[in-house]
């Protein structure tokens, strides 16, 4: 490629695009914001305006063919990723492709084979999964800080009441599992490395659109680890999480794509004396963060133009999918209807 630099496509107009991910993109170093689609040709060129790629496409299909593409951004609603990731793949385009990644296991799947009938690179964007924070975290686990770990907590709320936006738009593949359990999912699987061997779900659903919004989720691994899920799109906005374990916790009270200075909360020692732990003993660790969506950019040009391994690997995809379709059926977020009362 030319002066080793990734030629970047993106594939609809959406929100997170143009707040995080085409910012880092631009800051990356080793990417150019080439072209990007939209179908409505007025908000195309408001859009990206204050961007300046090289090309405007008023479908999808037309930047998938265009021979200067050499990866595309694909931040649709949900419900239409697996069509264009295959669509991505066939025109050789390699894909960097916001989570969910599929709405099932089976769909996250076909979209893998593709990727790799056609030689391009398929990646899943959990942008915090780039950055220093939950790397830090994941070192001092598997470093045995705690010990072994027996149990881990994790908290994503988003306070979203627009029953207008795609979130509670069964069809388009709305819902808190998909929104936010999802990143609870991501860190489990990431953290602990394995599938769980047995669940159970609590889900609310919104009144007149049916969709979930909110789920609790006990999840029991072998060897006596345990997790709990908390997600919702109907309580005030939260992200933290906890690991403990046999002789020490770890505790950190930040949002999953926080930036900047983050801390990293580790206690030890404690011993039980009457109704009270005593002798407690805490480290903080202070870390610097970069911007997850500049490192996620940067790190997946480094997987297409030097080989390097993507961070997000396909065997986590297809986990963290597993997982999320038995949270949606343990909680009856597959078969709840459509509802108004």
């Amino acid at each position: 490629m030319e002066n080793k630099i990734v030629r970047w496509g993106i594939l609809g107009c959406s929100g997170i695009g143009k707040s995080r991910t085409i910012p880092g993109l631009l800051s990356a170093g080793n990417a150019e914001l080439y072209a990007i689609a939209g179908r409505n040709e007025e908000k195309l060129r408001a859009y990206a305006e204050p961007f300046a790629p090289k090309k405007l496409y008023t479908d999808y299909q037309s930047l998938l063919d265009d021979e200067n593409v050499d990866a595309v951004y694909i931040p649709l609603p949900n419900s239409v990723h697996r069509e264009w990731v295959l669509k991505a793949a066939e025109a050789g385009k390699h894909i960097l492709c916001e989570k969910p990644l599929a709405l099932n296991e089976a769909e996250v799947r076909e979209m893998f084979d593709a990727a790799n009938r056609n030689h391009v690179l398929l990646e899943e964007a959990y942008a915090y999964r780039h950055a220093q924070l939950v790397q830090k975290v994941k070192e001092l686990v598997d470093g045995g800080e705690i010990g072994r770990v027996r149990y881990l907590e994790s908290k994503h709320s988003t306070f979203d009441t627009n029953t207008q936006g795609y979130r509670y738009q069964k069809g388009l593949g709305g819902g808190a599992a998909y929104d936010v359990t999802s990143y609870n999912v991501s860190l489990a699987s990431y953290l602990l490395g394995k599938d769980p061997e047995e669940l159970r779900v609590f889900c609310g659903f919104h009144p007149e659109t049916g969709v979930d919004t909110s789920d609790a989720a006990l999840l029991r691994y072998g060897g006596g680890v345990y997790a709990m899920l908390y997600a919702g799109l109907d309580a005030y906005p939260r992200g933290c999480f906890s690991i403990l374990g046999e002789t020490g916790r770890i505790d950190v009270d930040h949002k999953f794509n926080s930036r900047g200075l983050c801390h990293i909360r580790v206690s030890k020692n404690a011993r039980p004396q009457n109704a009270e732990y005593v002798d407690e003993v805490t480290t903080d660790y202070t870390v610097w963060v970069d911007d997850n969506y500049q490192l996620e950019i940067r790190q997946f040009g480094e997987a297409v133009l030097n080989g390097a391994p993507l961070t997000v690997t396909e065997e986590e995809s297809l986990r963290t999918a597993r997982v999320c379709d038995a949270i949606r059926r343990a909680g009856g977020a597959d078969e709840a209807p459509e509802r108004k009362e």
